[in-house]
């Protein structure tokens, strides 16, 4: 199999590293409705189960905290994912005094159904007999930074191909030179020996992002899209789909960590 169109391989390793949780993406982020600032839901996604806290009002337009611990319970036919559970309000002590456990109280308000794709989710939510449905998307403050020398691997398959012998699933190893702007990415990868180059836009959307653009390696060339890219201060990590003058169908993820 043409190793891999070094295409992905090299940074497009962006190989999906499984997250903490089993699903293909983490739900973890600061969700809103761009059309209503002013209040939000903080997901944290562990296991099967995503623990939103929301920041609303009550009717006397004061801040009111709820909190729901929602399980996975299926997917739909679009491919969203579905976390339903119960809804709780808290109340408590004083932020100002010692704090006394004691005075803790935590009531069943309702319950809260969140469907999610990888940057947009629908959200519904009932307390005591309200019923509210809310359209949110990841909120994004700041860009990601990934200029710098990252070393990894790539998980690869791809199909559709003109020699039926570059068809299959590959796992290469590759060091990566990338750079990215709030707008634009371009990235060099190696794979023992074989250089390819990237060149795209830049999508923040809260914690992932996203690159559309193209890339040529020695004897290929082709078009990708870049997504769930995630940054540490350590380390990298997406999925990839892809499709050049050799193959007409690749996805992929990777992880890499930086030098």
């Amino acid at each position: 199999m043409k190793f891999v169109q070094t295409f992905l391989l090299s940074f497009f390793v962006l190989a999906n590293m499984a997250r903490a949780n089993t699903f293909g993406s983490d739900m973890t982020d600061l969700w809103w409705n761009a059309n209503e600032s002013g209040w939000g839901v903080t997901a944290a996604h562990q296991g099967d189960v995503v623990f939103l806290t929301f920041f609303v009002y009550g009717m006397d337009n004061r801040p009111t905290f709820y909190t729901a611990s929602t399980t996975y319970s299926g997917s739909t036919g679009q491919g969203a994912y579905v976390f339903s559970g119960p809804m709780y309000q808290t109340s408590g002590p004083w932020h100002g005094m010692f704090f006394n456990p004691n005075l803790v109280g935590v009531r069943q308000v309702g319950t809260a159904t969140f469907t999610a794709f990888l940057e947009a989710a629908a959200l519904t939510y009932n307390v005591d007999g309200v019923l509210v449905t809310k359209s949110l998307t990841r909120q994004t403050f700041r860009a990601n930074t990934m200029t710098g020398q990252y070393g990894g691997v790539i998980n690869q398959s791809q199909s559709g191909c003109a020699n039926p012998f570059d068809s299959g699933s590959a796992e290469v190893t590759a060091g990566i030179s990338m750079s990215n702007s709030a707008t634009t990415l371009s990235m060099t990868t190696n794979s023992g020996g074989q250089v390819c180059t990237y060149t795209g836009d830049y999508i923040q959307t809260g914690r992932m992002g996203s690159s559309t653009g193209t890339y040529v390696c020695p004897g290929i060339s082709g078009t990708y899209d870049l997504f769930e890219l995630e940054a540490t201060p350590r380390s990298i990590t997406g999925r990839f789909t892809a499709r050049d003058n050799l193959c007409s169908q690749i996805t992929g993820r990777f992880a890499a960590v930086k030098r």
